[in-house]
């Protein structure tokens, strides 16, 4: 059989003692809570989310002027912008942009069109001709022809 101890105490002594131990019980929860809180993600308020999409908006901004600025020192158009990340390496797109317009120009064998052939014609020679030469020298060359019509 156990006996039980009986402690004589006073009741300043009795609520000191209450008191301890309501303090620890605190102590141990306000830990615990702190603790859990810690573990929650942090809920931002309305300002700070207005402050953050601002921010990234502002920044997405500076970095497209950027890239349009580093494309317009290139001489590459600006409207590439659209279509290229803001990091994009544009000294390196350039390069690649030239090395595609070369190979196209070299693979059509481009031929300019438009100018003169060097044809020489005297205005005798033009009154002389048939409606039908007036007309194959016209399609062959256009600007030459209408300086002998007077146009």
């Amino acid at each position: 059989m156990s006996e039980k101890e009986t402690i004589t105490m006073t009741k300043d002594e009795y609520s000191k003692a209450i008191q301890s131990a309501e303090d620890k019980l605190r102590a141990s929860y306000s830990k615990q809570i702190k603790e859990l809180q810690a573990k929650l993600p942090h809920k931002k308020s309305d300002e700070e989310k207005d402050y953050e999409d601002r921010l990234s908006k502002l920044e997405a901004k500076e970095k497209r002027l950027n890239l349009i600025d580093s494309l317009t020192s290139k001489n590459i158009d600006k409207s590439f912008a659209d279509y290229l990340k803001d990091d994009v390496d544009v000294e390196k797109f350039g390069t690649a942009i030239d090395n595609l317009v070369n190979a196209k120009l070299s693979e059509s064998g481009f031929k300019p069109s438009g100018h003169s052939n060097n044809t020489k014609i005297s205005k005798d020679k033009w009154k002389k001709m048939n409606y039908h030469e007036k007309q194959d020298f016209y399609e062959k060359n256009p600007e030459l022809a209408k300086k002998m019509m007077g146009l």
